[in-house]
């Protein structure tokens, strides 16, 4: 236990959870609408690699960063095309996204180095600016879906679709701004991840945190702050089983591997039972139907 809790861990927990955090806060604004986003795993790789190959340009991890947001906007505008507009089935769509987007930031990585080839780093973000930005992101999402008339009708949109309708709002337009801003804070969060600790970017670097966000918030019953708090026992998890690896004992490594993972799992199924899931998530809506 005193291997756990050490300061070193608990700053290495925040440094884990800061990535999962944020593209947990971007998921939590477009189920909230109604829009489940399972392509946010590829968003925050898309994010990853545009923020990598912005910094690698201009030399100012910030723009990179900002390179990601954009990316991650964009992204998420073609999903909100793809699920609101044209209504195809968000499950299907979001796994095939995110299938695609695994696929061709590889490619693109390959295409870019040989085997054997190592990438070069890139200028890197201390924590403090990137801890902030996750307070921030937490406190403007938190007051726009409980203070703010466009909240009210953004969590409608995921309740009852169709009083949102006949009150004079669009509930295509809602869902939509809300899965482009949640694509953009998924993006955003890829590109912390590359652009903050790592300072590479590497095949698969989001290493599943972006379906971890998602069960997050599941675990977090929808609400901002229980999902940077879920996002920083994810972390604490995850820097346990780095150090963990580290010391004598007979458990294979792959059990400290799985471990963040699986507290995850075991969290979500106790908090899921009591869950108030978004009535109209990932039912699409029909103006006038029935």
């Amino acid at each position: 236990m005193e291997t756990l809790l050490t300061l070193a861990t608990l700053t290495a927990a925040v440094r884990l959870a800061v990535p999962v955090a944020m593209a947990a806060l971007g998921e939590l604004v477009s189920e909230r609408a109604g829009v489940l986003n399972l392509g946010l795993e590829g968003m925050m790789l898309s994010g990853g690699l545009a923020g990598y190959l912005v910094t690698l340009e201009s030399g100012s991890p910030w723009i990179g960063i900002l390179g990601g947001l954009a990316v991650g906007a964009f992204c998420g505008a073609v999903f909100a095309v793809l699920v609101v507009v044209v209504q195809a089935n968000q499950i299907v769509t979001g796994l095939a996204f995110t299938l695609l987007a695994l696929s061709a930031t590889t490619y693109l990585y390959e295409r870019s180095y040989a085997i054997g080839q190592s990438p070069p780093r890139i200028p890197r973000l201390s924590m403090p600016p990137l801890v902030v930005l996750v307070l921030v992101a937490l406190v403007v999402v938190w007051f726009v879906l409980n203070r703010t008339t466009a909240g009210l009708v953004l969590g409608a949109a995921g309740e009852a679709p169709e009083a949102v309708d006949a009150l004079g709002y669009r509930v295509d337009r809602v869902r939509f701004a809300a899965t482009v801003a949640g694509g953009a804070l998924g993006g955003l969060a890829g590109a912390m991840l590359v652009c903050g600790p790592l300072g590479l970017f590497v095949q698969n670097v989001t290493a599943g945190r972006g379906w971890v966000a998602l069960a997050l918030v599941v675990f977090a019953r929808w609400r901002p702050v229980p999902c940077v708090l879920g996002a920083l026992l994810f972390g604490f998890c995850d820097a346990a089983q780095l150090r963990l690896q580290g010391t004598a004992t007979a458990v294979p490594y792959e059990v400290f591997l799985a471990l963040p993972y699986l507290v995850t799992l075991v969290a979500l199924m106790v908090r899921a039972r009591d869950s108030r899931t978004p009535r109209a998530l990932a039912v699409p809506f029909v103006r006038g139907g029935t």
